[in-house]
């Protein structure tokens, strides 16, 4: 069983849990924010917080499985360095490295390594897009609130 596994079933134990995937794509930004409404741009904001939450969750899972991999790639060399140590110096110790280097395990625990250090990026770049979407939502909601109270109130102050 893989840590995060571990780690998940404990969380969920404690009555805790990620939240989970939203039942929306993740949400485009429009090209001008300042035409949606109040409601659409509160609905926005909504969709893009959630996301972030979800991917906030999803990114912590990625940085586990991740640091198992680099464990799990560690432990394999240092159990093949020391079953090709001979106890010789110099070159030897190069010989050795490239030998378990070369070794179908250890490029199978590479590869691993490699598309979990991917997977996190990937989650990681998408998860600071979402929150920097959100942001930008974000402060289109407070500009129209430290307005006068948004569209509707602006709207009523025009038609009194």
């Amino acid at each position: 069983m893989s840590i995060s596994r571990d780690v998940l079933a404990a969380v969920n134990e404690l009555g805790f849990s990620l939240t989970p995937k939203p039942e929306v794509d993740i949400p485009m930004l429009p090209r001008d924010i300042t035409e949606l409404d109040d409601e659409g741009l509160m609905d926005l904001f909504v969709q893009f917080t959630q996301w972030n939450d979800h991917l906030a969750g999803a990114q912590a899972i990625a940085i586990i499985n991740e640091r198992e991999a680099q464990r799990n790639l560690d432990n394999a060399e240092a159990k093949a360095m020391l079953k090709h140590w001979t106890g010789a110096k110099g070159d030897r110790v190069a010989l050795v490295k490239a030998q378990i280097a070369d070794s179908q395990d250890i490029q199978d625990l590479q590869h691993e390594l490699d598309v979990k250090y991917a997977f996190r990026k990937l989650i990681e770049t998408r998860t600071l897009n979402v929150e920097r979407d959100s942001q930008l939502v974000s402060r289109e909601l407070t500009r129209r609130t430290s307005d006068g109270g948004g569209m509707r109130a602006r709207t009523r102050r025009f038609n009194t």
